[in-house]
């Protein structure tokens, strides 16, 4: 869900000081925004733009949960032709700017996807029928099916070159 993919409220244990005693604590239970995915290396593109890093946010089977859902609003980020933005929810936009700080260009005017920041996504086409997209959503990705190979080769966690004719997949 939203949640696990932008990250939200979860409960947090913190340690808080008794006045009497500064060095004794006490746990206290605290609800904070805890990142997640998303978030994470969204925060990071944006620190890492002027050092030419590529940074990579790869779905697996991307159809296995409902990717309205998953993604919220995030979706229109997709679009890179457009000069769109989103605008956060309070807590996303408190945790970035306290990230990349009040003024930063990837918050703003709304959150933007940095250039340097990809997402990659793979989908069985077997299981499409598990949560199915809708166009506004697929229309938003480049598409490339990739057949499987039983012809190929692979480098084993040795080295040793490993044909794949050498299987029945009968």
């Amino acid at each position: 869900d939203y949640a696990s993919f932008i990250g939200g409220y979860k409960p947090t244990t913190e340690k808080i000081e008794i006045s009497t005693n500064p060095s004794v604590y006490k746990e206290e239970i605290q609800y904070k925004f805890v990142p997640q995915a998303f978030t994470n290396i969204y925060v990071k593109a944006w620190e890492e733009t002027d050092d030419n890093i590529q940074y990579f946010l790869v779905i697996e089977e991307i159809n296995r949960g409902n990717c309205a859902e998953i993604f919220g609003d995030i979706f229109q980020l997709l679009d890179r032709t457009s000069k769109y933005t989103v605008t956060p929810s309070k807590e996303l936009n408190e945790y970035l700017q306290n990230k990349l700080g009040k003024d930063h260009e990837g918050i703003v005017n709304g959150l933007k996807l940095p250039d340097n920041l990809s997402i990659l996504a793979t989908m069985n086409t077997s299981d499409q029928s598990l949560f199915p997209m809708d166009s506004a959503f697929k229309r938003r990705w480049d598409w490339e099916y990739i057949p499987i190979n039983y012809e190929s080769t692979y480098e084993d966690e040795v080295g040793e070159i490993t044909d794949n004719k050498s299987y029945n997949y009968e």
